[in-house]
C-alpha cells in the first residue's frame, strides 16, 4: 500500500508538472506576443510620424516653390500642424528663414548664424530628395527632437522639420517590453520574468537583480535559433523554480531570451504533505496493520492533490481568459481545450459550445483557416496575416502559431493567438489613400498653373479675332469657330479651377453641430428628388446628438456619397442613411440597394477624377475623402451584388 501511495505521488507530480508545463508555454507565447506587439506599435507610431512630417515638408516646399513662404507663413503652419521648428537652409546649408520667434525662445540670438551642411549634407549634394534624421537631442535644453527634410525645388537648399518628441517617447516607455515584464511579473505564482541576451539582462521584473549568463549555463542556447518553448527545473535566490525559456526574435534579428520562473511552492507543500502523511501510514501499517486505515488517508490526500490542481488551473485559466488576443489551445488530437472571451467576442461562438469538441467537427464561420494550419508536423506560423469572414463581418487578423512540446519532446498541443488587426489595417490604407490623394493634388496643381497661361493667351486671341477682324466671306462660319474657340477656353478655364481649388488647403472651422438638424437639412435637400424617382430615402440616427465638425465641408462629403447612392440605385430603389456615436466616434452610414461596385474599380473609386459615370467628374469621393482626412476621421466601404455601405468615422 505505501509502494502504490508513492507511486501515486510520483504520478500526480508528473500531471502537474505536465500542466505547468502547458500553461508555462501559453504565458511565454503570450508575452513574445504582446513584446512583439509592443516593438512592432513603436516602429509603426516612429514611422507614421515621419510620414505626417515629410508630408508637412512637402507641403512647406511647394509653398517655397511659389515663393509664398515668410516668417510669419512658417509659424502659422508650425501652429496649425502642431510643428516644433522648421527652418529652411540655401544651398550652403546656411539658414535663410525660421519659425523660431524672438521673444519667445531665450536662445534666439545665440542660433542667429546657424548652418546645418553636415546635418543635411545627402540633400544638399543631390544624393536624395528626402530624408529621416530621426531623433536629436536639443542643442540648448535637454529635450528630443524628431526631425526629417526634403529638398527645396530647384536645388536650392534643403527644408527641415521638427517635432518636440518627448510625449512620443515617454508614451513608447509606457508600452515597452520593460513595462509588459513588470505588470506580468507581479502576478501571484510567477517568481521573475526577464529578457536576457549574451551581454546581459536587458529588461525584468523589478525583483531580479541576477540571472545565469549565457556563458555559464549552455541550455539558454537552446532557444536561439528556436520558436519554440523549453522548461526545466532551476533555482532563484535559493529556492528551486519552474522556468520556461522562449527566444524573442523581430525582424529577422534576435533580441534575447525570455526566462519565465514559476513557484513551486504549491506543489512541494503539497509533496511535503503527502510524505508526511505517508510516513504516518508507514507507522500506523506496522505497529496497527489496519489497511484500511491507509487506504483511508492516501484517498484524503489525493482529493487534496486534485483541488490544489483546480485550484492553479482556474489561475491560469483566468489569466488567460481576459487576456486582449484571442487565445485557442488545441490538443495534439485536435480537442480544443481553452477558448478565451476575446476569442467568444472574435468569432461570436462562446466557449461551452466548443471546448471539449474537435476542430475538424466544428463549423465556425471565420474558424476555417485553423483547421488547414495545424499539423501534426509542429509547424510555427508567427504573426501571419489572414482575411476571413466571421459572423461580425470581414477581419484582418494576425495569427501566431506555436505547436508545445513535452518534456518527452512529443507534440501535444498547439497555442494559437489571434490579434485583431481590422482597425490599423483600415487607418493603413486610409494612409495610403491620403498620401495618393495628396500627391494627385500636387500634381494637377502644378499641371494647372503651366496650363492657365497659354490658355488665358489663346482665350485673349480668340475675342480680339471675334471684335477686331471682319472676313470677306463665310462669316457665320468664322463667328462659330471663334465663339466655340471662347467657349472651349471658358471650359478648360473651369477645369483649371477646379485644378486649384482641390489643390489649395481646406480652412477647417469646426463648432458644434445640433446632428439631429443638421441632418435634417440634408434630408430636405435630397426629398424632392427621392419624390420623383420614387426612391426609399430615410435618414434616422440618435436623438439629442452633437458633433464637433465643420458644417460646410462635412455636409459637402455627406452630399456627394448620398448624390452617389441615389446614382446607384434604380428608381423604386432604397438609400438609408444612418448615424449614431459609438467610442467616442461619430459614425455616418450610407446604405444604398445598387448593384455594387466592382472589383476591379474598389481600388479607384477615391482616384482623382476617376468616375464610372459618363456624365460625373470623378471629383466627389476624392474631395469627400480630404475633407473626412481633415477631421482626422477616415472613410471605409463594404459592397457586393445587393448594395453598398460607406462608412464616415470621425472624432465626435
Amino acid at each position: 500500500m505505501v509502494v502504490s501511495a508513492f507511486l501515486e505521488l510520483q504520478q500526480s507530480k508528473t500531471d502537474v508538472l505536465h500542466l505547468l508545463t502547458e500553461q508555462a508555454n501559453t504565458l511565454s507565447e503570450t508575452i513574445v506576443s504582446s513584446s512583439l506587439n509592443a516593438l512592432k506599435s513603436s516602429n509603426e507610431l516612429e514611422n507614421l510620424i515621419a510620414m505626417r512630417l515629410l508630408n508637412n515638408a512637402r507641403l512647406i516646399r511647394s509653398l517655397d516653390s511659389l515663393n509664398l513662404l515668410s516668417h510669419k507663413k512658417l509659424i502659422e503652419i508650425s501652429k496649425e500642424n502642431n510643428l516644433y521648428r522648421i527652418n529652411i537652409f540655401d544651398r550652403y546649408g546656411e539658414r535663410v528663414l525660421t519659425n523660431r520667434v524672438k521673444e519667445e525662445d531665450i536662445h534666439y540670438i545665440e542660433e542667429d548664424k546657424v548652418n546645418r551642411y553636415s546635418e543635411v549634407e545627402p540633400i544638399l549634394t543631390g544624393k536624395t530628395e528626402e530624408m529621416i534624421i530621426g531623433f536629436k537631442k536639443a542643442m540648448h535644453v535637454d529635450e528630443q527632437r524628431f526631425a526629417v527634410a526634403v529638398a527645396r525645388s530647384g536645388k536650392r537648399g534643403a527644408i527641415v522639420v521638427n517635432m518636440n518628441a518627448e510625449d512620443f517617447l515617454q508614451f513608447r516607455k509606457r508600452i515597452g517590453i520593460g513595462k509588459i515584464l513588470r505588470d506580468i511579473g507581479d502576478n501571484a505564482g510567477i517568481e521573475y520574468i526577464a529578457l536576457q541576451d549574451s551581454l546581459g539582462i536587458l529588461a525584468a521584473s523589478s525583483n531580479v537583480k541576477e540571472l545565469s549568463s549565457f556563458s555559464d549555463d549552455y541550455f539558454l542556447y537552446s532557444s536561439i535559433h528556436s520558436d519554440s518553448a523549453f522548461t526545466r527545473l532551476s533555482s532563484f535566490d535559493g529556492h528551486e523554480v519552474f522556468e520556461v525559456i522562449r527566444g524573442l526574435n523581430f525582424e529577422n534579428e534576435f533580441i534575447g531570451v525570455f526566462r519565465i520562473g514559476l513557484s513551486l511552492d504549491e506543489i512541494r507543500s503539497i509533496e511535503t504533505r503527502i510524505i508526511r502523511r505517508l510516513i504516518v501510514i508507514s507507522i500506523i501499517l506496522t505497529v496497527i496493520g489496519i489497511i484500511l486505515l491507509s487506504i483511508l488517508l492516501t484517498n484524503q490526500n489525493l482529493k487534496m492533490l486534485s483541488e490544489e490542481f483546480g485550484n492553479y488551473k482556474a489561475h491560469t485559466n483566468s489569466f488567460l481568459k481576459n487576456m486582449e488576443e484571442g487565445v485557442i489551445t488545441i490538443s495534439g488530437n485536435n480537442i480544443i481545450t481553452l477558448f478565451n472571451t476575446s476569442a467568444e467576442n472574435l468569432f461570436s461562438v462562446s466557449a461551452t459550445d466548443v471546448i471539449g469538441k474537435s476542430i475538424e467537427n466544428l463549423a465556425i464561420r471565420g474558424m476555417e483557416f485553423i483547421k488547414n494550419l495545424i499539423s501534426s508536423s509542429g509547424d510555427v506560423y508567427k504573426n501571419l496575416e489572414i482575411n476571413t469572414n466571421t459572423a461580425s463581418g470581414d477581419k484582418y487578423l494576425s495569427v501566431t502559431i506555436t505547436p508545445n512540446y513535452n518534456l518527452s519532446h512529443n507534440l501535444e498541443s498547439h497555442t494559437i493567438i489571434i490579434n485583431d488587426i481590422t482597425e490599423s489595417k483600415i487607418k493603413e490604407e486610409q494612409a495610403k489613400r491620403n498620401e495618393k490623394l495628396i500627391a494627385m493634388g500636387e500634381l494637377a496643381s502644378g499641371v494647372a498653373h503651366e496650363v492657365r497661361n497659354p490658355i488665358n493667351s489663346i482665350g485673349m486671341i480668340a475675342q480680339r479675332l471675334s471684335r477686331e477682324f471682319e472676313p470677306k466671306g463665310d462669316v457665320d462660319e468664322y463667328s462659330s469657330i471663334t465663339n466655340l474657340l471662347k467657349d472651349e477656353v471658358n471650359r478648360i478655364n473651369k477645369i483649371i479651377t477646379q485644378f486649384l481649388r482641390y489643390a489649395k488647403p481646406l480652412d477647417i472651422q469646426i463648432s458644434e453641430v445640433e446632428v439631429d438638424k443638421y441632418m435634417s437639412e440634408i434630408f430636405q435637400m435630397f426629398s424632392d428628388l427621392a419624390g420623383k424617382r420614387k426612391i426609399k430615402f430615410k435618414v434616422e440616427g440618435e436623438k439629442r446628438l452633437v458633433a464637433k465638425i465643420d458644417p460646410e465641408l462635412y455636409k459637402q462629403a455627406v452630399l456627394n456619397i448620398i448624390q452617389n447612392a441615389f446614382d446607384a440605385v434604380d428608381n423604386g430603389g432604397l438609400v438609408f442613411v444612418k448615424y449614431f456615436k459609438k467610442n467616442s466616434h461619430f459614425f455616418v452610414e450610407i446604405t444604398d440597394n445598387g448593384k455594387g461596385i466592382k472589383e476591379n474599380d474598389k481600388s479607384k473609386i477615391f482616384n482623382l477624377y476617376y468616375t464610372t459615370r459618363k456624365e460625373g467628374n470623378g471629383l466627389g469621393l476624392s474631395i469627400s475623402q480630404k475633407i473626412v482626412s481633415q477631421h482626422n476621421g477616415i472613410i471605409n466601404f463594404t459592397t457586393g451584388g445587393s448594395g453598398t455601405t460607406f462608412k464616415i468615422i470621425t472624432p465626435v
